[in-house]
Protein backbone atom coordinates (compact mmCIF):
# COMPACT_ATOMS: atom_id res chain seq x y z
CA UNK A 1 0.00 0.00 0.00
CA UNK A 2 1.24 3.49 -0.52
CA UNK A 3 -0.45 6.72 0.23
CA UNK A 4 -1.55 9.99 -2.32
CA UNK A 5 -2.29 12.36 0.49
CA UNK A 6 -3.43 11.94 3.65
CA UNK A 7 -6.81 9.73 3.88
CA UNK A 8 -6.26 8.46 0.45
CA UNK A 9 -5.07 4.83 0.07
CA UNK A 10 -3.75 3.20 -2.99
CA UNK A 11 -3.29 -0.56 -3.82
CA UNK A 12 -1.95 -2.51 -6.59
CA UNK A 13 -0.64 -2.03 -10.30
CA UNK A 14 -1.51 1.56 -11.88
CA UNK A 15 -1.67 -0.01 -15.05
CA UNK A 16 -4.53 -1.91 -13.74
CA UNK A 17 -8.30 -0.75 -14.29
CA UNK A 18 -9.18 2.16 -11.61
CA UNK A 19 -11.47 1.41 -9.02
CA UNK A 20 -12.46 4.10 -5.79
CA UNK A 21 -14.18 2.54 -2.97
CA UNK A 22 -16.05 5.01 -0.55
CA UNK A 23 -17.07 3.66 3.00
CA UNK A 24 -20.21 4.50 4.83
CA UNK A 25 -20.21 7.41 7.53
CA UNK A 26 -19.20 5.91 10.76
CA UNK A 27 -16.46 4.40 9.10
CA UNK A 28 -13.13 4.67 7.05
CA UNK A 29 -11.64 2.56 4.06
CA UNK A 30 -10.65 -0.11 6.30
CA UNK A 31 -14.41 -1.58 5.64
CA UNK A 32 -13.44 -2.25 2.69
CA UNK A 33 -10.17 -4.32 3.51
CA UNK A 34 -11.45 -7.54 2.39
CA UNK A 35 -12.44 -6.50 -0.64
CA UNK A 36 -8.83 -5.04 -1.53
CA UNK A 37 -7.43 -7.59 -1.20
CA UNK A 38 -9.59 -9.59 -3.74
CA UNK A 39 -9.21 -6.11 -5.87
CA UNK A 40 -5.67 -5.43 -5.77
CA UNK A 41 -4.49 -8.34 -8.49
CA UNK A 42 -6.16 -7.27 -11.31
CA UNK A 43 -7.39 -3.24 -10.43
CA UNK A 44 -5.24 -0.09 -8.88
CA UNK A 45 -7.58 0.70 -5.94
CA UNK A 46 -8.13 3.94 -5.04
CA UNK A 47 -9.67 3.29 -0.96
CA UNK A 48 -10.73 7.08 0.12
CA UNK A 49 -11.41 8.44 3.80
CA UNK A 50 -14.21 10.43 3.57
CA UNK A 51 -13.76 13.87 5.38
CA UNK A 52 -13.79 13.61 9.10
CA UNK A 53 -13.28 9.93 9.29
CA UNK A 54 -10.03 7.60 8.75
CA UNK A 55 -6.79 10.09 7.86
CA UNK A 56 -8.92 12.11 5.99
CA UNK A 57 -8.86 16.21 6.98
CA UNK A 58 -11.68 16.90 9.46
CA UNK A 59 -14.21 19.42 7.73
CA UNK A 60 -13.27 22.74 8.40
CA UNK A 61 -16.52 25.07 7.34
CA UNK A 62 -19.36 22.93 9.12
CA UNK A 63 -22.20 25.37 8.03
CA UNK A 64 -24.39 24.11 5.37
CA UNK A 65 -22.21 20.67 4.96
CA UNK A 66 -22.88 19.46 1.22
CA UNK A 67 -21.90 16.56 -0.56
CA UNK A 68 -20.26 18.30 -3.13
CA UNK A 69 -17.69 19.06 -0.38
CA UNK A 70 -16.27 15.33 -0.51
CA UNK A 71 -15.57 15.90 -4.36
CA UNK A 72 -12.60 17.98 -4.28
CA UNK A 73 -10.21 15.32 -2.54
CA UNK A 74 -11.23 12.70 -4.96
CA UNK A 75 -11.17 14.62 -8.05
CA UNK A 76 -7.85 15.89 -7.17
CA UNK A 77 -6.24 12.01 -6.26
CA UNK A 78 -7.85 11.38 -10.18
CA UNK A 79 -6.37 14.31 -11.67
CA UNK A 80 -2.25 13.69 -9.82
CA UNK A 81 -2.56 9.64 -10.82
CA UNK A 82 -3.01 11.30 -14.37
CA UNK A 83 -5.30 7.81 -15.12
CA UNK A 84 -5.63 6.72 -18.75
CA UNK A 85 -8.94 4.35 -17.74
CA UNK A 86 -12.33 5.73 -16.87
CA UNK A 87 -12.65 4.77 -13.28
CA UNK A 88 -15.17 2.14 -11.39
CA UNK A 89 -16.89 3.47 -8.33
CA UNK A 90 -18.05 1.58 -5.55
CA UNK A 91 -19.39 3.35 -2.50
CA UNK A 92 -21.68 2.13 0.32
CA UNK A 93 -24.51 4.07 2.03
CA UNK A 94 -23.20 7.58 2.33
CA UNK A 95 -20.40 6.80 0.21
CA UNK A 96 -22.79 5.21 -1.93
CA UNK A 97 -24.65 8.34 -2.07
CA UNK A 98 -20.86 10.30 -2.62
CA UNK A 99 -20.13 7.79 -5.67
CA UNK A 100 -23.95 8.60 -7.44
CA UNK A 101 -22.88 12.29 -6.68
CA UNK A 102 -19.35 11.57 -8.91
CA UNK A 103 -21.26 9.99 -11.63
CA UNK A 104 -23.73 12.63 -12.19
CA UNK A 105 -21.35 15.58 -11.71
CA UNK A 106 -19.02 14.01 -14.09
CA UNK A 107 -15.65 15.50 -12.94
CA UNK A 108 -13.82 12.60 -14.88
CA UNK A 109 -14.44 9.59 -16.91
CA UNK A 110 -16.69 6.76 -15.31
CA UNK A 111 -16.80 3.40 -16.46
CA UNK A 112 -19.65 1.92 -13.93
CA UNK A 113 -20.81 2.10 -10.42
CA UNK A 114 -21.72 -0.34 -7.53
CA UNK A 115 -23.83 1.12 -4.38
CA UNK A 116 -24.88 -0.67 -1.65
CA UNK A 117 -27.83 1.23 -0.41
CA UNK A 118 -26.57 4.61 -1.16
CA UNK A 119 -28.27 7.20 1.32
CA UNK A 120 -29.19 9.55 -1.20
CA UNK A 121 -32.59 10.91 0.95
CA UNK A 122 -32.79 14.15 -1.42
CA UNK A 123 -34.66 11.56 -4.06
CA UNK A 124 -37.25 11.05 -1.52
CA UNK A 125 -40.60 12.83 -1.40
CA UNK A 126 -41.24 15.09 1.72
CA UNK A 127 -44.08 13.68 3.06
CA UNK A 128 -42.87 9.56 1.93
CA UNK A 129 -42.61 7.53 4.55
CA UNK A 130 -39.35 6.98 4.33
CA UNK A 131 -37.92 10.06 4.46
CA UNK A 132 -40.51 10.63 7.48
CA UNK A 133 -38.61 7.72 8.99
CA UNK A 134 -35.00 9.20 8.33
CA UNK A 135 -36.29 12.83 9.53
CA UNK A 136 -37.03 11.31 12.53
CA UNK A 137 -33.45 9.62 13.34
CA UNK A 138 -32.16 12.79 12.10
CA UNK A 139 -33.90 14.96 14.58
CA UNK A 140 -33.52 12.43 17.17
CA UNK A 141 -29.91 13.30 16.79
CA UNK A 142 -30.06 16.76 17.43
CA UNK A 143 -29.15 18.66 20.64
CA UNK A 144 -28.34 15.56 22.50
CA UNK A 145 -24.57 14.86 23.45
CA UNK A 146 -22.10 12.78 21.28
CA UNK A 147 -22.72 9.38 22.70
CA UNK A 148 -26.71 9.69 22.60
CA UNK A 149 -26.26 10.55 18.95
CA UNK A 150 -24.16 7.97 17.93
CA UNK A 151 -26.08 5.09 19.90
CA UNK A 152 -29.29 6.43 17.85
CA UNK A 153 -27.58 6.07 14.46
CA UNK A 154 -25.85 3.03 14.92
CA UNK A 155 -29.07 0.91 16.84
CA UNK A 156 -31.03 2.39 13.60
CA UNK A 157 -28.32 0.94 10.87
CA UNK A 158 -28.03 -2.04 13.21
CA UNK A 159 -30.69 -2.93 15.94
CA UNK A 160 -31.57 -1.93 19.27
CA UNK A 161 -28.41 -2.15 21.65
CA UNK A 162 -25.64 -2.84 19.17
CA UNK A 163 -23.85 0.74 20.49
CA UNK A 164 -23.78 -0.68 23.63
CA UNK A 165 -22.99 -4.47 23.04
CA UNK A 166 -19.83 -2.62 20.72
CA UNK A 167 -15.98 -2.91 22.87
CA UNK A 168 -15.60 0.66 24.57
CA UNK A 169 -12.86 2.09 22.30
CA UNK A 170 -14.71 1.45 19.15
CA UNK A 171 -17.51 2.98 20.98
CA UNK A 172 -15.32 5.82 21.61
CA UNK A 173 -13.85 5.94 18.47
CA UNK A 174 -17.37 6.33 17.07
CA UNK A 175 -18.34 9.28 19.33
CA UNK A 176 -15.42 11.13 18.25
CA UNK A 177 -16.84 11.26 14.59
CA UNK A 178 -20.84 11.93 15.89
CA UNK A 179 -20.22 15.83 14.71
CA UNK A 180 -19.15 14.11 10.85
CA UNK A 181 -22.42 12.09 11.18
CA UNK A 182 -24.81 14.67 11.70
CA UNK A 183 -22.58 17.04 8.66
CA UNK A 184 -23.67 13.70 6.29
CA UNK A 185 -27.09 13.81 7.40
CA UNK A 186 -27.54 17.62 6.59
CA UNK A 187 -25.82 16.88 3.50
CA UNK A 188 -27.78 14.00 2.65
CA UNK A 189 -31.12 15.62 3.21
CA UNK A 190 -30.56 18.62 1.20
CA UNK A 191 -28.81 18.09 -1.28
CA UNK A 192 -29.77 20.13 -4.28
CA UNK A 193 -30.05 17.77 -7.05
CA UNK A 194 -33.40 15.61 -6.94
CA UNK A 195 -34.60 12.41 -8.52
CA UNK A 196 -35.17 13.01 -12.09
CA UNK A 197 -31.66 14.39 -11.89
CA UNK A 198 -30.44 10.84 -11.80
CA UNK A 199 -31.36 10.23 -15.34
CA UNK A 200 -27.92 11.94 -16.30
CA UNK A 201 -26.21 8.53 -14.81
CA UNK A 202 -25.37 6.99 -18.15
CA UNK A 203 -23.12 4.51 -17.24
CA UNK A 204 -24.06 1.16 -15.72
CA UNK A 205 -24.99 0.68 -12.33
CA UNK A 206 -25.34 -2.17 -9.89
CA UNK A 207 -27.54 -1.00 -7.06
CA UNK A 208 -26.86 -3.69 -4.05
CA UNK A 209 -29.93 -3.90 -1.28
CA UNK A 210 -30.38 -5.57 1.92
CA UNK A 211 -33.34 -8.25 2.33
CA UNK A 212 -33.38 -6.71 6.18
CA UNK A 213 -33.12 -2.99 5.80
CA UNK A 214 -34.78 0.02 6.87
CA UNK A 215 -37.74 1.54 4.85
CA UNK A 216 -35.71 4.86 3.76
CA UNK A 217 -32.94 2.76 2.27
CA UNK A 218 -35.98 0.21 0.98
CA UNK A 219 -37.26 3.79 -0.56
CA UNK A 220 -34.20 5.73 -2.05
CA UNK A 221 -33.56 2.16 -3.94
CA UNK A 222 -36.64 2.37 -4.96
CA UNK A 223 -36.96 5.62 -5.94
CA UNK A 224 -33.69 5.12 -7.90
CA UNK A 225 -34.90 2.27 -9.93
CA UNK A 226 -37.22 4.61 -11.61
CA UNK A 227 -34.80 6.97 -13.09
CA UNK A 228 -31.02 5.48 -13.36
CA UNK A 229 -31.25 4.08 -17.50
CA UNK A 230 -28.99 0.88 -16.96
CA UNK A 231 -29.71 -0.33 -13.88
CA UNK A 232 -28.91 -3.71 -12.06
CA UNK A 233 -30.61 -4.36 -9.24
CA UNK A 234 -29.79 -7.59 -6.67
CA UNK A 235 -30.89 -8.47 -3.37
CA UNK A 236 -28.29 -9.65 -0.41
CA UNK A 237 -29.42 -11.26 2.81
CA UNK A 238 -28.04 -8.80 5.00
CA UNK A 239 -28.94 -5.54 6.42
CA UNK A 240 -28.03 -2.03 5.71
CA UNK A 241 -24.02 -2.85 6.95
CA UNK A 242 -23.90 -6.14 4.78
CA UNK A 243 -20.78 -4.87 3.36
CA UNK A 244 -19.26 -5.36 6.99
CA UNK A 245 -21.71 -8.29 8.14
CA UNK A 246 -21.58 -10.10 4.98
CA UNK A 247 -18.36 -9.35 3.25
CA UNK A 248 -18.02 -12.52 1.35
CA UNK A 249 -21.46 -11.94 -0.48
CA UNK A 250 -21.13 -8.85 -1.23
CA UNK A 251 -17.66 -8.46 -2.34
CA UNK A 252 -18.49 -11.69 -4.97
CA UNK A 253 -21.61 -9.30 -6.05
CA UNK A 254 -19.58 -6.42 -6.66
CA UNK A 255 -16.44 -8.57 -7.86
CA UNK A 256 -18.62 -9.77 -10.54
CA UNK A 257 -20.11 -6.83 -11.77
CA UNK A 258 -16.47 -4.87 -11.74
CA UNK A 259 -15.42 -7.79 -13.90
CA UNK A 260 -17.99 -8.71 -16.63
CA UNK A 261 -18.26 -4.50 -16.92
CA UNK A 262 -14.60 -4.34 -18.22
Amino acid sequence: MSELESGIHLYGEQQNTPVILLHSSQSASTQWRALIRELAGSHFVIAVDLLGYGQAPKVEHTANFRLEQELPRIISAVEQLQLSQPVQLVGHSYGGAVALKLALEKPFKVADVVVYEPVAFHVLPDDSPGMLEIQEISQAMHGKDAIECTRTFVDYWNDAGYFDALPERIQQLMTGQADKVALDFDALLNEPRRLEDYRGIEQPVLLLQGEYTRRSAKAVAEALSTVLPHLQRSAVGAGHMGPLTHPAEVNQRIMQFLRNSR
